[in-house]
């Protein structure tokens, strides 16, 4: 297994916390992340951190899954509807970017090493000005018919 631990992953881990100002933190991998939890630590209420995805992970403000995890794509949906409203994965695969995406993951960075996929449902589906009853076909006819 490569190992993913390095200064700037870490960096990267911490500069999330600290610009999302979390409170709560769920971490899933099997790795030892003491030196991660050193550099972060301070910065949150309370961190939880599981081995892999089952139901005795509690909801968190966010989910971080490291590549050391092998999850299946219905654990990620049921971390994105039921646990976290933001979540971040981690992967060494890059074969896995098209089904991220399906479930709605941005991607945030692919190099020869890590891909990086998140999801924030506060900014997934943004408001549109269209997406109301005067944006919609025949708006003049609203009230009027049955349809």
């Amino acid at each position: 297994m490569k190992s993913f631990l390095t200064s700037k992953f870490i960096k990267y881990i911490q500069s999330i916390v600290i610009d999302e100002k979390l409170s709560e933190i769920a971490i899933i991998t099997s790795t030892n992340i003491s030196k991660l939890v050193d550099n972060i630590s301070g910065n949150f209420d309370s961190l939880n951190v599981y081995n892999k995805i089952n139901d005795f992970c509690g909801n968190a403000e966010i989910y971080f899954i490291f590549p050391d995890v092998n999850f299946t794509f219905e654990e990620i949906g049921f971390v994105k509807n039921a646990l976290s409203q933001k979540l971040i994965i981690f992967t060494f695969e890059k074969n896995m970017n098209k089904d991220l995406l399906k479930l709605g993951l941005m991607e945030e960075f692919s190099n020869k090493d890590l891909c990086c996929h998140s999801y924030n449902l506060k900014t997934y589906n943004i408001k549109r000005d269209w997406n109301n009853p005067k944006g919609w076909a025949n708006p003049e006819n609203f009230n009027k018919y049955r349809w």
